[in-house]
């Protein structure tokens, strides 16, 4: 398996679960819950790529 994989599929489920919590858990409308997704998985994407760097 890849080492990228971990990190990857860490930032896919946190983004689209900030998604699925914003959109169906409060009134918020679901283009703001998807920008909220996307900036979180850009977020987590930029955090694992500087800690796998630093190894």
């Amino acid at each position: 398996m890849s080492k990228t994989f971990f990190p990857m599929m860490l930032t896919v489920f946190a983004a689209v679960g900030t998604y699925y919590l914003l959109a169906t858990e409060t009134v918020l409308s679901e283009s703001i819950s998807m920008t909220a997704g996307v900036a979180v998985g850009v977020f987590c994407a930029v955090a694992t790529r500087k800690i796998m760097h630093k190894k």
